[in-house]
C-alpha cells in the first residue's frame, strides 16, 4: 500500500523481500537511464552527397521501422521539411542495422559491425566514428549500392536524475552494471560519465537475458531495470524485475515491480522500502514470540512449584491478544515512515 502511494506497484511479495538482499543493479541504457528521446546531432556527408541527400535514403530504409533511432532520423527529416517516400524492400537485422531498397538501389543502414559484415570497411570512416562515439553519440552509417554516403550521429539525454541515483546506489554498497546495444566505445563514454566500471556493450536484444543469468553464476543478486520490449526476457531472469511505467506492456508484464512514475529514484525508494519492511517483519516476529515464549512456560505451572501462581485464563488472554495488537500497531507506524 506504501509502494502504491508512492508509484511503485509490487506485483509480488516475495521481490519485497529480496530486493534487500540485492547487491546488482543493471541498468538497460536507452529509454531507462537516458530519456528515451534520442535526437539527430550530426549528419556527415560522403562521395559527393549532400546532408539533405544523406538524411533522404537513410529516412527511406528506417520508413517502416520501430526503433526508436529510425524514429529521430523521420523526425529530422519532417523537421526540415523532406518527403520521404516508401522502400520498396524493408528487412530488419536485430540489434544490428536494415536492408532496405528503392527504386531497384540497395541500402544498408546501420552499426560498423554490421557494415563490416556486409563487407564494406574503411579505416578513416572507423577512426570518424571513434571520435563521435567517445561524446557517447550512437553512429549510424548509411550504404547505398556499397558506398558509403555518409554518416549520421544520434544522441539521447540521459535523464536529470540517472547520476544522482546511480552515486546513491554506489554509496549504499551496490554494484551498477549498465547492458546496451550500443557499440563498447559509445557505451564506455556514458559508463565514464555516470562512474560506472562495469559496461555490458554490443549486446543483441536476445543476449541480454544471458547476460544476467551470467551474473547470476558470479554468485551474485541482480535487478534488472528496463523498459523495452528487448529487457523483457532480462527482467524476468533477474531475481527481481523492475519495470518502468513508461515502457512497454511486455516489460511491464514481466517486471516483480512497476515505477508508475518512471523516476529512477523510485529505485532507492523500492529498495528502502523492501529493507524498512524486513526490519518490520522482524521486530513483528520478535513480539509475535516473545510474549509465547514468556507467556507458555508460565501458564504450564512454571512458576507454581516456586510461588504457587498460576496464570489468569483472562490475563492469557489479554498476553495473547497483545501480542497481535502490538504486531499490527507496528506495522501501521510504517506509514508515518518518510521514503
Amino acid at each position: 500500500g506504501i509502494g502504491a502511494k508512492k508509484g511503485i506497484l509490487i506485483k509480488d511479495v516475495a521481490a519485497i523481500q529480496m530486493i534487500e538482499r540485492v547487491d546488482t543493479i543493471v541498468f538497460d541504457k536507452t529509454g531507462t537511464l537516458t530519456m528515451g528521446n534520442p535526437r539527430v546531432k550530426d549528419i556527415i556527408p560522403m562521395n559527393s552527397k549532400s546532408e539533405e541527400e544523406v538524411l533522404i535514403i537513410a529516412s527511406i530504409a528506417e520508413k517502416r521501422s520501430e526503433h526508436p533511432l529510425a524514429e529521430s532520423i523521420l523526425k529530422e527529416a519532417e523537421r526540415r521539411g523532406l518527403e520521404v517516400p516508401e522502400p520498396e524492400e524493408f528487412q530488419v537485422i536485430p540489434g544490428k542495422g536494415v536492408h532496405a531498397k528503392y527504386k531497384g538501389r540497395r541500402i544498408l543502414l546501420g552499426n560498423l559491425n554490421f557494415i563490416k559484415e556486409n563487407g564494406i570497411s574503411n579505416e578513416i570512416l572507423e577512426e570518424k566514428i571513434k571520435s563521435l562515439e567517445r561524446d557517447g553519440k550512437t553512429v549510424i552509417i548509411i550504404i547505398e549500392e556499397d558506398k558509403i554516403s555518409g554518416l549520421i550521429s544520434i544522441f539521447d539525454d540521459l535523464k536529470p536524475e540517472t547520476e544522482f541515483v546511480i552515486r546513491k546506489l554506489r554509496n549504499m554498497g551496490k554494484e551498477v552494471v549498465i547492458i546496451t546495444g550500443d557499440r563498447e566505445s559509445t557505451a564506455r563514454a556514458i559508463g565514464y560519465k555516470l562512474g560506472v566500471e562495469r559496461v555490458l556493450s554490443d549486446i543483441l536484444p536476445q543476449d541480454k537475458a544471458k547476460e544476467i543469468k551470467r551474473l547470476q553464476e558470479e554468485g551474485k543478486i541482480v535487478t534488472m531495470v528496463g523498459d523495452g520490449i528487448n529487457d523483457a526476457p532480462a527482467i524476468t531472469q533477474a531475481d527481481v524485475g523492475i519495470a518502468m511505467g513508461s515502457g512497454t506492456d511486455i516489460a511491464m508484464e514481466s517486471g516483480d515491480i512497476v515505477l508508475v512514475k518512471s523516476d529512477l529514484r523510485d529505485v532507492l525508494v523500492a529498495m528502502e522500502l523492501g529493507k524498512y519492511t524486513m526490519k518490520k517483519i522482524r521486530q513483528n516476529l520478535f513480539w509475535a514470540f516473545i510474549y509465547n515464549i514468556i507467556g507458555i512456560p508460565i501458564a504450564g505451572g512454571a512458576l507454581y512449584p516456586l510461588t504457587g501462581f498460576l496464570l489468569n485464563p483472562v490475563i492469557a488472554g489479554i498476553a495473547m491478544s497483545l501480542s497481535s495488537v502490538s504486531v499490527v500497531t507496528n506495522s501501521l507506524s510504517m506509514r508515518f515512515k518518510k521514503f
